[in-house]
């Protein structure tokens, strides 16, 4: 698989009620071929572009039935009830980092470069060299594929309807799911 990681989470910060924050990172073999499928299937399905929470269930299902057949992997710690989400997110991708040997990483968000250079920081303080880059979804198609399986798991693990669990169903076998916890 491609070492070219494209990273996305999914999730809402709550201190009361139930939440579920998620965080992926997806791997696939060929970036072309995945970027212009992911074109193509967002052009029959007329939309300009993929992003889970502004399609319609309708549309997610179709998407979900057309990226079965992609070849792509995607790994996922899921914190349930994450008091501080962006201290999931960094103990979530030092793990993933140390236990895949990623060196590329692209990030979803419209995060400024001091983010960047303080993730960076982390990893160059662990002793690990990887390139970061936070990069925006609208022009890199398989981030919108790392959201995409972001916002269905997530879906997925805190609200189990009909819809998510039939996609998650369908697209179960390109997902490992980790139940992830912040050390004390």
């Amino acid at each position: 698989m491609n070492k070219l990681t494209y990273i996305d989470e999914s999730g809402i910060s709550s201190k009361i009620g139930h939440s579920v924050y998620v965080f992926l990172y997806i791997e696939f073999d060929n970036y072309k071929y995945i970027s212009d499928r992911v074109i193509e299937i967002e052009r029959q399905l007329k939309i300009s572009h993929t992003h889970w929470t502004e399609m319609p269930w309708k549309l997610r299902l179709r998407f979900a039935e057309k990226i079965k057949d992609l070849d792509f992997e995607v790994s996922a710690a899921v914190y349930e009830n994450p008091i501080l989400p962006d201290a999931a997110l960094k103990y979530a991708l030092l793990e993933f980092v140390r236990d895949n040997d990623i060196k590329n990483i692209f990030i979803d968000g419209k995060k400024n470069k001091g983010y960047e250079k303080e993730l960076r920081g982390l990893f160059r303080n662990k002793g690990l060299s990887v390139y970061i880059r936070i990069i925006d979804d609208k022009n890199e198609p398989p981030i919108r594929l790392a959201d995409f399986m972001a916002g269905l798991i997530r879906s997925y693990i805190s609200t189990s309807n009909g819809e998510s669990i039939y996609m998650f169903n369908l697209l179960k076998n390109k997902i490992e799911l980790h139940k992830a916890k912040i050390p004390d």
